[in-house]
Order: structure tokens, then sequence, then C-alpha cells
């Protein structure tokens, strides 16, 4: 006689058979098999079972560059120094066709032991083997004693100063490219920074009295091209060779003959004898020059160069 299972028992292992079916589908699907699920009150957990596999991905996010975020970074055109820009915190404008540069900025990007002191428009800065001074509106700045010409005037903005900066680079023994209106900026420091000069003391004596009596009443840019008339006269070979012998030529200057040469010079007319030893030159190769209310023999028998403040001046 033979025993049967109890039906119960055999439709309860058919119904455990088609669930694990169900739940072998189940998996395969998600993943093709990275996944499995884990029963829980909030429905299933899935958690990734290939924790070694990674994915590359390039050029999931455009390329962001300083220059796209509004010159926030930087200006345009930039400003670098040493290769480091610092044209987001450093001002730039252009006078007369020349490039102006904040100062400060620049002088923190190549002294890390700068010292500063701004006030009033006057600045004096300090780091080792430099020292610069600079007031807003004077058309020239010290680096080291040394004088530098600015013919557009020290500039003042937002309570800094910005100075010329190709004069600027040369003072601080720097390099410069890109000194151009709308031209990136780069300064790198390849030298150390000027020296204050030595002058021959006779020539220095009378070129600024010549120069304070002829034009103390002028702008610097006035004194230097009076100083530039007696230095090309001393290169000219129809002229004496020495400062003193020019200005002493009988007939050629005014204030020898009325005695006003042997006053004491003003500082600017000091400054800007300095500047013409130095190699300053305004007014060209010009040997000439008269006050713009005479009429005199250089304006019929020399030719007309040009006029700076008070004074025409002739080749």
């Amino acid at each position: 006689m033979k025993k049967h299972l109890p039906s119960g028992v055999i439709l309860s292992a058919l119904l455990l058979v088609l669930c694990l079916h169900a739940l072998a589908a189940e998996n395969e699907s998600f993943d093709s098999g990275t996944r499995t699920s884990v029963s829980s009150g909030a429905g299933y957990l899935f958690t990734n079972l290939q924790e070694t596999t990674y994915t590359d991905y390039t050029d999931v996010l455009p390329t962001i560059t300083a220059a796209h975020i509004n010159g926030t970074l930087r200006t345009e055109p930039d400003i670098t120094v040493n290769g480091v820009s610092i044209g987001h915190m450093t001002a730039r404008t252009t006078v007369d066709g020349t490039v102006y540069v904040a100062v400060i900025p620049v002088l923190q990007s190549l002294y890390p032991d700068l010292v500063l002191g701004l006030q009033d428009g006057r600045l004096t800065a300090a780091a080792k083997g430099m020292t610069l001074h600079a007031a807003a509106g004077d058309p020239y700045f010290q680096v080291n004693e040394r004088y530098l010409y600015a013919p557009g005037t020290v500039v003042q903005q937002d309570g800094g100063l910005l100075l010329p900066v190709r004069t600027l680079c040369n003072a601080l023994g720097c390099s410069v490219l890109g000194d151009q209106e709308g031209q990136d900026l780069m300064i790198r420091q390849v030298e150390s920074p000027v020296t204050a000069p030595s002058y021959e003391e006779n020539d220095l004596y009378w070129l600024s009295r010549a120069i304070y009596a002829e034009s103390g009443n002028q702008p610097m840019k006035g004194r230097i091209a009076v100083g530039t008339v007696i230095l090309n006269r001393v290169k000219d070979p129809t002229f004496p060779d020495t400062i003193e012998d020019v200005i002493f030529s009988p007939g050629q200057f005014s204030p020898v003959a009325n005695g006003t040469i042997y006053r004491e010079p003003d500082k600017d007319s000091l400054v800007a004898a300095k500047l013409c030893l130095d190699g300053v030159r305004e007014a060209g190769d010009c040997l000439y020059f008269n006050v713009t209310s005479m009429y005199s023999w250089a304006d019929r028998a020399r030719t007309y160069y040009c006029t700076i403040g008070g004074h025409n001046f002739y080749l």
C-alpha cells in the first residue's frame, strides 16, 4: 500500500519554488547582477556589489577661465608680476599714450618685506635694497634717491598712486612686455633697482641755475626743455663743449647779463637739471629758445620746432 504526501505539503513546496524563481528574475533586472535587494520596512535597499569599478568622464563641465568670471579674478587685459596675476587688484590707466599702473600692488608682489606709508597722496615704500618716494601731482618720483620723470605727473586714483609702468619697471630692475593700451602687462624682475647717480658738481651747479633763471616759472617739461637746449649745445661742434662755457658764451643767455644766473635754484630746477643729466630730453634737438611774447632773431633765422609753456623752441 503506497503512502501519499499530504496535498498541503506539496502545495507549499510548489509555492516556494515559484517565489524563488520570481526573486531570481527580479534580481537579474537590476544592473545585470550588480545589485541585490534586502527587505526592509520601507521597501528595498539597493547595494552596489562592484565597488572596484570606475568610469572615467571627460568634458563633463565646461572649461572656466578667470577671464570669464566677470573680472573678479583678473582685469582685461591682465597684469602679471614674475608670472603671478595681480590684475584683480591693480588699477591701470593711460595718460597721453603712456600706460600707468598702480605702484603698491607691484611693489608688494616684488618685495615680501615691503613697508608702506601712504598719507595725503604721498607714498613712501621701503624694502631690502629699494626705497621709493612719490607724491600725487609731481612730474617725477624717486627710487633709491634717483629721480625718474613722469611727464603726465604721478596719478592718484582710488586712494592709490599710479606711475608710468615702463619708467617704474626700469627703475626697479624689471623687464616689461605689453606696455601698450589693451595689452596684457608682463612684469619680471631681472636685475637690481637703480642706484643714486653721482653728478659732476660744476655741471649740476650751473645747469640748475640756468634752468631756474630762464624757466623758474615754467612747468617741469619747460624746465627740462631749457636744459635740453644747453646740453644739445654742448654736443654741437659749433658751441663750447662744457655746460659752464655754453652758459657764459657772450650774448647767449640774458640771465648772465642781468645777474640772475647766480640765484639759488629751487627744488624743481635742481630736479630738472638732474633729469637732464640722466638723459631725459624735451624739445628734441633744438639749439635755441625764446619767450613766446618776443619776436627775435631765431624767429627769422631758425626753424620753429615747438612751444612748451612760455617758450618757443627752434632747431
